[in-house]
């Protein structure tokens, strides 16, 4: 019999690995993904290419050359200016959200 308290032959899932928006407070796609993503519940990391310096040339790093916004890093898979349903999909292949039919 195990203890309730021991955590012995308790398996916990690993944690989603943490989802990163970069985009601007003016761009429409940029926020409909951040209200997207809070009515999920999904906590992310919002980065201002304009504010933080270094985030622009670090998003044309990672797309290659291009800064577009939004650009979403979820689980290690970068999405450039996703549909909410590639963002849904995204996350549920980290972990973040059950889909249900997966």
């Amino acid at each position: 019999m195990l203890h309730p308290a021991s955590g012995y032959g308790v398996r916990h899932a690993p944690a989603p690995a943490p989802v990163v928006v970069y985009g601007t407070r003016w761009c429409a796609a940029s926020q409909m993904v951040r209200r997207h993503l809070d009515r999920l519940g999904v906590p992310h990391r919002w980065v201002d290419l304009e504010l933080e310096p270094g985030a622009a040339r670090d998003v044309a790093w990672l797309t290659g050359g291009y800064v577009s916004h939004p650009t979403v890093s979820v689980g290690g898979q970068l999405l450039v200016e996703p549909s909410l349903a590639e963002l849904d999909s995204a996350l549920a292949r980290s972990g973040w959200i059950d889909t249900g039919w997966w």
